[in-house]
């Protein structure tokens, strides 16, 4: 009876994440915009889960086994309703019951399980994005006369360098919301809980993103072009340089990496300077890649953008 209550924890995630797989592969906008190859590794993490997570609950011992999110969750559920209820019962009764809440834990888990389903497949698919973008520009380093100059750099190495900032990003953080375990040192602790800080997160992402730039438009651009050669060349290292930070800030969080969750205090890298790298060094890029077709609505658009991610600053 005691390896049957074990393996609750082991059915109850599977329901989630076999229920998040088939949204991914029924909903119109999942099956537009993800790629097939994100569908692909998606359903083999399910599968991967499947069937190692079986041997992991068959092997360990009951007494070290953590309340997994699938039991948190249902048991949430179970609890709310069987309250919801009660509380309606005797709403005309003199002993009236108290509508019920939702615990601490419960909340934490609920909610981190939607970061995971919003984020992972998004992260997977900007990670191929990149992945394929890296692939087509790798050919184009090998003309070593042209490579290390202005021209080489604007349109040779500049793209290519581009591609392994966002590559290196995307992978470390698709690998932080897939995996969660104590060995990584990235167990949650806490979620976001507030409304703002969901909408200025998600309002940051596909399909919400398109939303807002409909009305205020999106005017800065990775591939930034001046005038003149040299001076794209040093707007383009200026760049670089700053989404170094960037990605340093990712790297320094390691399997720690994700949206809206406290998962430990980082000190090391650019964090043991400042306390939001990451998003000072992006909206620093792009401010000067709006240089170029600088306008009043370009200013009000960049605008905006660096107040949303301050906001996150705030709230995250």
């Amino acid at each position: 009876m005691s390896g049957i209550i074990k393996f609750k924890h082991y059915f109850l995630n599977l329901i989630l994440i076999w229920a998040a797989i088939a949204i991914y592969k029924s909903t119109s906008y999942y099956l537009t915009f993800l790629r097939s190859e994100t569908q692909t590794i998606l359903l083999y993490l399910a599968i991967a889960y499947t069937i190692l997570g079986f041997l992991f609950y068959l092997l360990t011992p009951e007494n070290k086994i953590k309340k997994s999110k699938g039991v948190i969750i249902f048991y949430a559920i179970a609890r709310i309703s069987e309250g919801t209820i009660k509380y309606f019962k005797s709403k005309k009764t003199p002993d009236k019951k108290p509508f019920p809440k939702l615990e601490k834990q419960e909340k934490t888990a609920l909610l981190f399980v939607f970061v995971k389903f919003f984020f992972l497949p998004i992260m997977l698919n900007f990670f191929l994005n990149n992945y394929f973008a890296l692939k087509s520009n790798v050919h184009t380093l090998t003309d070593l006369s042209t490579l290390f100059t202005i021209q080489g750099f604007n349109f040779i190495l500049f793209p290519f360098l581009l591609a392994s900032i966002f590559f290196i990003d995307t992978l470390w953080f698709a690998f932080g919301y897939a995996f969660e375990a104590t060995l990584l040192k990235n167990t949650i602790r806490s979620v976001e809980p507030t409304f703002i800080g969901w909408f200025v997160a998600l309002i940051c992402y596909p399909p919400f993103n398109g939303t807002l730039t409909k009305y205020i438009n999106w005017y800065a651009n990775d591939y930034v072009l001046f005038f003149n050669d040299t001076i794209t060349f040093i707007a383009r290292i200026i760049v670089i340089l700053l989404l170094s930070i960037y990605v340093s800030a990712t790297l320094a969080l390691g399997a720690k990496s994700s949206n809206l969750t406290n998962r430990g205090i980082v000190t090391r890298g650019p964090y043991s300077i400042i306390r939001h790298p990451a998003y000072i060094s992006k909206n620093l890029a792009w401010w000067i890649t709006v240089i170029p077709v600088i306008s009043w609505p370009a200013i009000l658009s960049a605008g905006v953008w660096s107040f949303i991610y301050h906001m996150r600053t705030i709230t995250e």
